[in-house]
């Protein structure tokens, strides 16, 4: 794992989550235009609960080098398919990027662009105090919380274009103000007629991976960005802190035929508002931490969108040969590593260790987040460069995934990555609080058990291999694993007292005890003597 400024798989404080709810009322006049520009399939998810533990938990597993995830199962990440498949967005077109915006200039005039594309002049309340280009959420809820019944085309595009600003403020780039959206996505929602002709799905992934890179170096405890895409791919993958179906609600279905129309819905539906969180103590930081640790890999759905191709919308599925590009992503002044050959068996692929590194970032030198904006144009236009051949560059594998490999892998990863949080031996029942109101983790005291009784089954194939030679060779194997029953017993928390089990273990503290003291005092007498 990353070395992070906080201490990993400890404290209790979950990060703060940077995002808000769409405050613009849906019209149906919208959904042609959000078609058109690849972002339906967000707006039918929905709005979903933060779970800020789970989405802490997570953090504390991400290596920013490789832009994957720690498990005891292996390395995971999101995906360009997780992405398409969870949110229903386009990975083919035009980065999201200052080059690639619909013709507008370096620094453009951003109260101008408001009121062409808006329709609404700018005033005093319209950006946030010291901003030029973020928003206020209550002023947009002021101007286009409703559409006006029976508003003609223009005004209804303007609605459209705020929706969506929101859309893409709210839930994909939400920015760690929490009072306000950014304007700078306006410029790419100026053709409504252009179908997605930019890639949402590189862009939300891009601007993933910086916030989790930033969530688990920086000491400020908080993050941003799509948040949602990260609580779905979990949710995705692992049984752990999946919300529950409310009582009487029936469960939500991808395909729905409603008369002569037929909707379809991303995979990300399944966990739409229809669903609650249960509340209960176990669902905090702790717990989560603990359940990871223990993963196992039947637990892990490692390819959850199988079962889901015939029911989803056509975007879902339409760039799948992306998925496996090794292309550089992009989203504004971002540039973001994607290592799609680190997780191949999330693809039902073979898996080669150690994978093949990726480097047509560093190849170019990568220019950092802080100054990208002042990259030379030729590194910037390289970037671009290398998304427009992103074909070139997509991983052929016809090999599927070799299970047999699977103990040798993770004998490589354990090799140099640190696949548990927490350690044993850094555990002890005694430095835990007692209360009956917190979770106590029991993973690190299970593998403290287990590493135990192995090393007692290996003593005892060691003396049944002809070493019992004698009565004083028995006697001290016995011993031997009496105490390391005795060590167990306590470390679950069983009380072994005046249990008779143990008289010969007590018996044997007692004559070393007394054989101490007896080597005390003649080490006196003998320094009387001296004197």
């Amino acid at each position: 794992m990353a070395r992070k400024p906080r201490d990993i798989g400890k404290g209790t404080n979950s990060l703060i989550m940077r995002k808000h709810k769409i405050c613009l009322r849906w019209n149906d006049n919208y959904k042609e235009y959000l078609e058109n520009m690849g972002l339906y399939g967000v707006h039918q998810i929905g709005y979903i609960l933060s779970d800020k533990a789970l989405v802490s938990a997570l953090v504390e597993r991400w290596k920013p080098t490789t832009h994957t995830f720690y498990f005891p199962v292996g390395e995971m990440t999101i995906t360009l398919e997780d992405v398409a498949m969870l949110m229903g967005l386009p990975i083919e077109g035009e980065p999201v990027c200052e080059e690639t915006r619909a013709n507008i200039v370096e620094d453009p005039d951003w109260p101008t662009l408001i009121q062409d594309y808006l329709g609404c002049e700018v005033d005093e309340q319209t950006f946030r105090r010291r901003s030029k280009t973020e928003i206020r959420i209550k002023w947009m809820k002021e101007h286009f919380g409703t559409c006006p019944e029976g508003a003609n085309e223009e005004t209804v595009k303007y609605h459209a274009r705020a929706y969506m600003l929101m859309l893409l403020g709210s839930v994909l780039f939400t920015s760690r103000s929490g009072d306000s959206i950014s304007v700078v996505y306006l410029p790419f929602l100026i053709d409504l007629e252009a179908k997605r002709k930019y890639s949402w799905g590189s862009a939300v992934l891009a601007c993933m991976y910086k916030e989790l890179c930033q969530a688990c170096n920086e000491p400020t405890r908080q993050i941003a960005g799509p948040i949602l895409l990260l609580q779905l791919w979990s949710w995705a993958h692992f049984r752990v802190g999946r919300p529950q179906v409310r009582e009487g609600e029936p469960e939500p279905k991808l395909r729905v035929q409603e008369g002569e129309e037929e909707e379809r819905r991303p995979v990300g539906y399944l966990w739409s508002g229809r669903h609650e969180f249960t509340k209960n103590t176990a669902r905090n930081l702790v717990n989560y931490r603990d359940i990871m640790d223990q993963l196992r890999q039947e637990e892990v759905y490692w390819q959850p969108y199988e079962p889901h191709r015939p029911d989803v919308p056509a975007v879902c599925t339409m760039d799948e040969n992306l998925w496996m590009t090794t292309s550089p992503l992009i989203h504004l002044q971002t540039v973001e590593t994607y290592n799609p050959g680190r997780v191949m068996r999330q693809f039902g692929k073979f898996q080669e260790f150690p994978p093949e590194p990726t480097a047509p970032i560093g190849s170019f030198g990568c220019i950092g987040r802080r100054n990208a904006r002042s990259a030379p144009q030729r590194i910037r236009e390289d970037y671009l460069d290398y998304w427009r051949r992103r074909r070139e560059f997509v991983i052929v594998e016809e090999r599927l995934y070799d299970p047999t490999r699977y103990d040798a892998y993770i004998r490589w990863l354990q090799s140099g990555a640190q696949l548990h949080l927490q350690s044993p031996a850094q555990w002890s029942l005694g430095d835990t609080p007692v209360n009956k109101l917190q979770y106590l983790p029991t993973e690190p005291i299970t593998r403290l058990v287990s590493n135990k009784i192995m090393e007692m089954a290996e003593k005892t194939v060691g003396k049944m291999n002809g070493e019992l030679a004698d009565d004083d060779s028995m006697r001290a194997y016995m011993l031997d694993m009496l105490r390391g029953c005795s060590n167990v017993l306590e470390w679950i928390g069983v009380n072994i007292g005046a249990d008779p089990t143990f008289d010969l273990l007590r018996m044997e503290q007692h004559d070393n005890q007394m054989e101490y003291q007896h080597d005390g005092e003649a080490s006196d007498e003998a320094s009387e003597q001296d004197e």
